[in-house]
């Protein structure tokens, strides 16, 4: 969120099977189509997916669909005793081929050393970026238990990622995200958002305020990204939109990147 046009995403959530059926119709990689289409057809396999994501980065290719990254929300009791579907099923599913017996220790160990009440919320294939890392994202850290949940699965990170972990003190709903290949990928993500809108919730002033005086964010796309709230009404329903959430990434040996997630919908009257 500094100065300059940064790279732009699109996520687009898919939440009922028939979504799922017309996108694995769309001009999408082989697995990515089979992985619609088994959780579109209910497959017992995948029922502890709640939805699916696909995150298109619009500014790696330039013509044509882009190959998006594919991300599943699981429901909240994936917790450690099903750690064997996740490494067994659903990470060979996203991936589109099973698992070497490395990355399959690595993600399960990770995962067992999730502490509760946090639990894993999201789980990424990151093939259309050129990479056979997984991602797994991490609900209901705070940033002391940020750092222990690191120290416990990379403590290499904790340098790198305590000053930047401090940027989310008193924020309401944090996320944790590790990329995984034959070992913890030197990147982590942190990210935060508050379930009142700007407008009612001062912390999100104060979050991006933090981000302005580390230098990660410019103060006019702070009021811009605080500024997108509304509604515009439609015959049948209405369009909103909304800030999402805030994330900032950490790179050893690189400044950390801020990015602002912008949320909007439609829902029918």
């Amino acid at each position: 969120m500094s100065r300059g046009v940064g790279p732009i995403d699109l996520s687009l959530r898919v939440k009922e099977p028939g979504e799922a059926v017309r996108l694995a119709q769309c001009a999408l990689p082989s697995h990515v189509r089979s992985f619609l289409s088994r959780w579109a057809g209910a497959e017992a396999s995948l029922a502890p997916i709640h939805s699916i994501w696909l995150e298109f980065d619009l500014d790696r290719e330039p013509e044509g669909l882009p190959a998006p990254i594919v991300c599943a929300k699981l429901l909240p009791d994936v917790n450690p005793a099903k750690t064997a579907w996740l490494t067994g099923s659903l990470l060979p599913a996203l991936q589109g081929k099973p698992l070497g017996p490395g990355r399959r220790e690595l993600i399960e160990h990770c995962h067992r050393a999730i502490p509760e009440p946090a639990y894993l919320l999201y789980a990424f294939s990151l093939l259309a970026r050129g990479s056979d890392a997984v991602r797994l994202e991490i609900f209901g850290l705070d940033p002391a238990g940020i750092l222990s949940y690191l120290d416990r699965v990379a403590p290499e990170a904790v340098p790198w990622v305590e000053r930047e972990a401090a940027l989310f003190e008193g924020v309401e709903r944090i996320h944790l995200s590790v990329d995984l290949g034959e070992e913890v990928v030197p990147r982590i993500g942190i990210e935060g958002s508050f379930s009142r809108l700007p407008q009612r919730e001062p912390r999100w002033g104060e979050l991006f305020d933090r981000l302005v005086s580390r230098g990660l964010c410019d103060p006019d796309k702070r009021d811009a990204a605080l500024g997108w709230t509304g509604s515009e009404s439609f015959q049948g329903g209405f369009c909103f939109r909304k800030p999402s959430h805030v994330k900032v990434v950490c790179r050893p040996g690189r400044e950390p990147e801020a990015k602002a997630y912008l949320l909007f919908g439609y829902l029918s009257a």
